[in-house]
């Protein structure tokens, strides 16, 4: 009986098991199509709170396993997602909207704006939205990995590293592949010394119909910032904190002091053995050597970003003011980054025809440290100081000299913490942009805008070397020493647009659009060298600095460049018609004085053509 009893619980057991396990593993089939009917491919279904997927068929069929889930989200590109309830259901027939929302967004192209769906040529954009919780401290990095077909890499390891972007790859093996940095409709050489929490939006043009109208400089696509504006409405102030940590999170495997004794004395078979006899080499299994790599690179880095903005305004005058300050230490040794950042931008109404632009940005940053163990006087690139940080001997040999001695040897003798420790650089950058523009509307569908851009940057960096970061050097070897330089770089620019703009130009349902403008810039730039050698060797970095009179003045290096001056002439055509058929023609004359005279100028044609299928 008991037998019995026990047979039925068992089965009664697995009896309740095979129930639960249908419950959780609910099969589910749907069809998923679009407001017309069609079934749509490729779309993704994914349970809610779980990460069972599938993907629709050539006939908008789908089937996934639930693992007890209730709601299911289908998404596809340019649909709206939909949540749809499936509990208790085994099939479901799911009907996806379109995103017509983000067709009818504005971007920033060249000299103007367009909407989404009227674009004929490559753009890619990133808003304020997509920003706005991202830790960073520059544009570029806010905008790596959000755009296809743009690359954002950085150079090196320094807080102040160059971000190189690339659109769609590089064009050239010896020239520069950078795009062009355009913010609020002025030319710049770089967009890191903008805060991310000024930027409004982001815009990429990609390809030559779009690029077109900036010629030449818009060979390698165009990025173009533009920053936040006033609203109209009572005054916001916001306020916003970051902070991150740094970390190595892992290092090279190097020699251990036994193996690297070990491999000492075989590379120095027959010679006089500096880490002693053979059958002496296990005392080196107790020797703890020292870790360069974390000696160099073992700081925990701490980034904070702190900003505030205040903006507001009436129907007739807005304005934005923001400050930004980050600073950062980083991991490698007597590495520190401060930038601050100011931003100011007005926009008024002066009457019904009559308005007014104005921005003025201003950063100031201060980088210490070397780039990445750079700026050391090394002869080559095995003797610099990342490569020491892995190659150099963690123990010092039986017979080491004292310091004493070892201040005659070069400077492969000299370990890279002393070296690294033995050179100072610090450089201290200011940069100020201002750009006014005028909008004046004479008549009806046409507006002409005129702009006044000047930009003043100038770049201090202070160096000096003890004696045992001179080793190698070519002058002075073995004695301190010291270099400054300074840069003065001014630009100034003019443009002129005309745009025209109306509604059933030719047929009814058609939209025009006419550009025309004439552009010029100038820039100037100014480069002061000076350096001075033999300081007395006991002097240390602070005492060079102090004394520069102690040394051997070497004679000044001064460059004060030719002005580069362009002028151009562009236009641009958009015309659509019936929301249908899509036509952009662009037409650019550059001309400039890096040329010789008689081949000065450059033209740069587009014509794209577009067809809006769902029409």
């Amino acid at each position: 009986m008991f037998g019995n009893l026990k047979t039925f619980r068992l089965g009664l057991i697995a009896l309740m098991l095979f129930f639960v396990g249908s419950l959780s593993a609910q099969s589910l089939k749907g069809n998923v199509k679009d407001s017309t009917g069609e079934p749509i491919i490729g779309a993704t279904i994914q349970e809610k709170g779980a990460k069972n997927m599938a993907v629709t068929d050539l006939d908008g069929n789908f089937s996934i396993k639930l693992s007890g889930g209730k709601q299911i989200t289908v998404s596809y590109i340019g649909m709206k997602t939909a949540t749809v309830n499936v509990g208790g259901k085994s099939s479901v027939n799911i009907v996806m909207e379109d995103e017509a929302t983000t067709l009818n967004d504005v971007v920033v192209i060249g000299y103007g704006t367009v909407k989404k769906k009227d674009l004929t040529g490559s753009v890619t954009s990133v808003s304020a939205k997509d920003l706005a919780n991202i830790p960073v401290s520059t544009a570029s990095e806010a905008i790596q990995g959000k755009m296809a077909g743009v690359t954002v890499t950085t150079t090196e390891g320094s807080p102040d590293a160059d971000v190189k972007i690339r659109v769609r790859g590089g064009g050239s093996l010896s020239q520069d592949n950078s795009p062009l940095y355009i913010v609020d409709g002025f030319p710049v050489s770089s967009i890191s010394d903008i805060a991310p929490n000024d930027i409004e939006s982001i815009d990429v043009l990609k390809d030559a119909s779009s690029t077109a109208i900036y010629g030449a400089r818009g060979a390698n696509g165009v990025v173009i910032v533009t920053t936040k504006s006033g609203k109209e409405g009572k005054v916001q102030v916001n306020f916003g904190a970051s902070l991150g940590v740094r970390k190595v999170m892992k290092e090279l495997d190097v020699l251990s002091p036994y193996d690297y004794a070990k491999y000492q004395y075989e590379t120095q078979y027959g010679k006089e053995q500096e880490y002693g006899d053979w059958r002496d080499m296990d005392i080196w299994k107790s020797v703890t050597g020292r870790n360069w790599q974390d000696e160099l690179f073992g700081r925990t880095g701490l980034q904070q970003i702190y900003n505030i903005s205040v903006s507001g305004g009436s129907k007739e005058t807005k304005f934005n003011v923001s400050y930004s300050r980050t600073d950062d230490k980083s991991i490698m040794m007597g590495s520190n980054f401060s930038k601050n950042n100011v931003n100011a931008k007005l926009n008024s109404k002066l009457n019904k025809w009559l308005t007014l632009d104005f921005n003025a940005r201003l950063a100031y940053s201060v980088v210490d440290g070397l780039n990445s163990g750079g700026d050391t006087n090394d002869a080559s690139a095995s003797n610099s100081i990342i490569n020491k940080a892995i190659t150099y001997r963690p123990v010092e040999p039986l017979n080491a000299s004292s310091d004493d001695d070892a201040d005659e040897s070069s400077n492969t003798d000299i370990n890279p913490y002393d070296r690294m420790s033995g050179t100072y650089k610090q450089q201290r950058r200011f940069r100020q942009d201002y750009n006014a523009g005028l909008n004046w509307k004479p008549f009806k569908h046409f507006t002409f805008r005129s702009e006044l851009g000047f930009t003043w940057r100038f770049e201090n960096t202070d160096q000096a070397w003890d004696k045992l970061a001179t080793r190698n050097d070519n002058t002075g070897a073995g004695a301190p020493k010291s270099k400054f330089s300074r840069t003065d770089v001014r630009n100034w620019r003019n443009a002129n647009t005309l745009t025209y703009d109306t509604k059933d130009a030719f047929a009814k349902g058609d939209r025009l659009n006419v550009l025309v403008g004439q552009e010029w810039s100038s820039s100037l730039q100014k480069d002061y060298y000076s350096s001075t050698i033999n300081f007395p060797t006991d002097f240390s970095i602070g005492e060079v600095l102090a004394h520069q009179g102690a040394g051997e003045a070497q004679p000044n290096a001064n460059r004060i460049g030719a002005k580069d001056n362009m002028a151009s002439f562009f236009g641009r055509v958009n015309y659509t018609y019936a929301d249908k058929y899509l036509l952009t023609a662009t037409f650019r004359a550059d001309g400039s004085s890096k040329f010789a005279s008689g081949n000065r100028w450059g033209f740069f044609p587009a014509v794209a053509l577009g067809w809006r299928i769902s029409e």
